[in-house]
């Protein structure tokens, strides 16, 4: 049992890949393959936040804004510059870290919910850039992505879900290899106490921009990534849903573990295509589902399968002459 603990992440992440290469085979229509795509694209956009808010402790309601410029940039780098996407995609990933980098370095002196508010008032003002800036955005009609072609040669919608998949798995590596580095025992530092993770030679403010700007990057890359597999961006890759599917995922999944964006992932996007069935009974449902996990899993899904891995082994029996009452002196 303590074997399988130690080598726990890697037998998850094992199974994560065995899933990922397997669903196409699985999948009957492109309807299936783009929602096990959008799983993996929201699954990118979860573990940028896990570093920030559940690592660091910072909570910034303004991901959804690095979403939309991620895509946006994408989209007219490719369409108005007749850039290449080896050179657009990067390109935008480095938009959002500048931009985060630029807005980090005053909005992280705030704390707790002025840190909040702050961050979804520059989401908010992303979303209406994106519907009143016609001449750029196309307002609500927004941008068309070219499709993804090396030369005459067009990806297919499986080569396209397999592209999704190995950039989510990079994202994860990187997500589990910084968990387990100084800089994310600096960032679990820096969310249990600012002033003592200081006092013990942390550089607070550099560690803070550090994972603020690395989530921004995650969060672009999962924008930049649902714009290939939906050919188009619009004002609804800045809007609160995002945001609320965000938190969602923090909440379901669990925080602080490799495994439990994914696993949320997996619950924002399946959850809602389950639940149709019900017709008017849906936003019920899915509420109450959420009501439950809050109270009756407080760590999430992540959290119900470390809790079964460090389940205890059974006492094993004792010597026959450790239970037997002790024999009285001399006879």
């Amino acid at each position: 049992m303590t074997r399988l603990l130690q080598h726990r992440d890697t037998i998850i992440g094992l199974i994560l890949l065995a899933i990922g290469l397997t669903l196409p085979l699985l999948l009957q229509s492109s309807f299936q393959l783009r929602i096990a795509m959008l799983v993996w694209v929201y699954a990118i956009l979860g573990l940028g936040f896990n570093l920030l808010f559940g690592l660091a402790g910072q909570l910034s309601l303004g991901q959804q804004g690095f979403f939309a410029i991620a895509a946006y940039a994408l989209a007219l780098l490719q369409t108005k510059l007749g850039a290449p996407l080896v050179v657009a995609f990067p390109a935008a990933l480095i938009i959002c870290a500048l931009l985060a980098a630029v807005i980090g370095l005053p909005l992280l002196r705030l704390r707790s919910h002025y840190l909040a508010m702050a961050t979804l008032m520059f989401g908010l003002i992303i979303e209406g850039l994106a519907l009143r800036w016609f001449d750029v955005t196309g307002g609500s009609a927004g941008v068309r992505v070219p499709p993804i072609a090396i030369g005459d040669w067009r990806l297919a919608r499986t080569e396209i879900y397999y592209l999704v998949f190995g950039l989510t798995a990079i994202a994860y590596l990187i997500h589990s290899f910084l968990l387990s580095t100084f800089a994310g025992r600096a960032f679990q530092a820096i969310r249990g106490d600012e002033t003592a993770a200081r006092s013990l030679g942390v550089n607070v403010t550099a560690y803070k921009l550090r994972v603020f700007v690395l989530a921004a990057v995650f969060a672009g890359l999962a924008g930049a990534t649902y714009a290939l597999v939906s050919r188009q961006v619009d004002p609804s890759y800045s809007a609160l849903t995002v945001n609320i599917n965000l938190l969602t995922i923090a909440v379901v999944g669990g925080l602080r573990s490799r495994v439990g964006p994914v696993l949320g992932a997996a619950f924002v996007v399946l959850a809602p295509q389950f639940l149709t069935q019900f017709h008017e009974y849906e936003t019920l449902l899915y509420g109450a589902g959420l009501l439950i996990f809050l109270i009756f899993v407080p760590k999430g899904l992540a959290g119900l399968i470390e809790k079964r891995a460090v389940c205890p082994d059974p006492p094993r029996p004792q010597a026959s002459a450790a239970i037997r009452p002790a024999r009285s002196g001399a006879r």
